[in-house]
């Protein structure tokens, strides 16, 4: 059965003979509007979400950049060392070199998995905008079919009330 078929089976004739309830409709409204709001903090948390990976990945690029001058600065004091012949100055500096090394290499790979990890987020919050997009879209459609059946609830009660004093 199609949706339209199902709204239609839900507002048709069985619901027009029942008296109208102005309470059950305000439940459906506020069913809804809450779904909405619950939707959108649903992205508002993915877009957090999807800074605070940006931001992470940020701090990696910039602990990386300052490891990298550092490792520069070494580079240089290994071979001023050398230059002075202090072998033992210069084989700690290379030393250290090497242990820098080894962490921006592990720098690196964690910001790469973050901007992975960002690329994903990126795609899966692209991917709930959209479906929050269609959840309104069927939501105004609901509410209007749901208006449209009231107004035509209240035609039929009023050539009900029409009909019913000439008989």
């Amino acid at each position: 059965m199609s949706f339209f078929a199902r709204l239609a089976a839900f507002f048709g004739p069985k619901r027009a003979k029942k008296t109208y309830d102005a309470g059950a409709s305000s439940t459906n409204q506020l069913t809804l509007a809450d779904a909405q709001i619950k939707q959108q903090a649903a992205v508002q948390k993915m877009r957090r979400g999807v800074a605070d990976v940006s931001v992470s990945r940020q701090r990696l690029d910039l602990q990386a950049s300052h490891l990298q001058g550092a490792m520069d600065q070494l580079s240089a004091q290994t071979e001023e060392s050398q230059a002075a012949g202090d072998g033992a100055a210069a084989q700690t500096a290379l030393g250290r070199h090497l242990i820098m090394g080894e962490q921006m290499a592990d720098l690196l790979s964690q910001r790469d998995a973050l901007a992975e990890q960002e690329t994903m987020l990126i795609a899966a919050l692209t991917q709930l905008q959209a479906r929050v997009a269609g959840f309104n879209v069927t939501a105004e459609t609901l509410k209007a079919v749901h208006t449209a059946a009231d107004a035509r609830h209240k035609i039929a009660s009023s050539l009900d009330d029409l009909d019913g004093p000439a008989r």
